[in-house]
C-alpha cells in the first residue's frame, strides 16, 4: 500500500473526537464515499453547517482529501475488512468510528472497485500470443508478389477477468523490430531491478 504521511495524518485527524464530532465524522465519511461514486460533490460537505461547525476549514479540507486518497488506495489494492480495521486502529480511531467506516467499505466496495476499473490508466495485460505466417503470391494489380505477412494475435486480460483481443499484421522487418524493442525493454527492466 502506498499511503503518504499526509494521508495517514488526515486519517488520524478523524480520530480526534474533540475537534471532529460524531455528526461531523459521519458527514465526512459519507461525503467521501459518495464523491468517489459521483453521487455528491465536495461542496455538499460544507452545506450542512451544523455538522461542521467548530471545525477549522483547512483541517476539514485536509482530512477530506486525505480520507478520499485513503479510500482509493485501499480499494485499488482490494484490501479486506481486517486490514482496513487494523490500519484504522493503528491510527487511533475508536471502535465505533472504525465500524462505521467498515460498513461504508462493505456497502460501496463493489461500486468503487468498478469505478476504479473504468478510470484506470493501465493497459490490458498480455496473457497469450498466437501468430501465423501468411504468404501472398499475387494481388489484383501485380502478377507476382511473393510477400510473407505475419498475423499476430494477442489475448489480453482487462478488468475483472474479461478477455480482449488485439490483432495486427506485419512484415518480417516490422516483426524483427518489435522483437528487438521488446528485448531492449526487458534488458532495461532487468537493469532497473538490479539497481533497486
Amino acid at each position: 500500500m502506498n499511503l503518504s504521511e499526509d494521508v495517514l495524518k488526515g486519517v488520524e485527524a478523524l480520530s480526534d473526537e474533540k475537534n471532529i464530532s460524531d455528526n461531523a465524522f459521519k458527514n465526512i465519511v459519507d461525503c467521501c464515499f459518495k464523491v468517489i461514486l459521483k453521487q455528491k460533490t465536495e461542496s455538499d460537505l460544507f452545506e450542512d453547517k451544523s455538522a461542521i461547525s467548530g471545525i477549522d476549514i483547512i483541517v476539514l479540507k485536509q482530512t477530506y482529501s486525505a480520507f478520499i486518497a485513503f479510500i482509493l488506495e485501499l480499494m485499488k489494492v482490494n484490501s479486506d475488512q481486517a486490514t482496513i480495521s487494523d490500519l484504522l486502529e493503528d491510527h487511533k480511531l475508536s471502535n465505533n468510528r472504525i465500524q462505521f467506516i467498515l460498513n461504508y467499505f462493505k456497502e460501496y466496495r463493489v461500486a468503487i472497485r468498478k469505478a476504479l476499473s473504468i478510470t484506470n490508466f493501465h493497459f490490458p495485460h498480455i496473457i497469450d500470443i498466437n501468430w501465423r505466417l501468411d504468404y501472398f503470391l499475387k494481388s489484383n494489380s501485380l502478377e507476382k508478389l511473393n510477400t510473407p505477412v505475419y498475423i499476430v494475435s494477442l489475448t489480453t486480460e482487462q478488468e475483472e477477468d474479461q478477455k480482449g483481443k488485439v490483432e495486427f499484421a506485419c512484415t518480417l522487418d516490422q516483426l524483427q523490430d518489435l522483437v528487438f524493442k521488446l528485448r531492449d525493454a526487458q534488458k532495461q527492466i532487468e537493469r532497473s531491478s538490479i539497481k533497486s
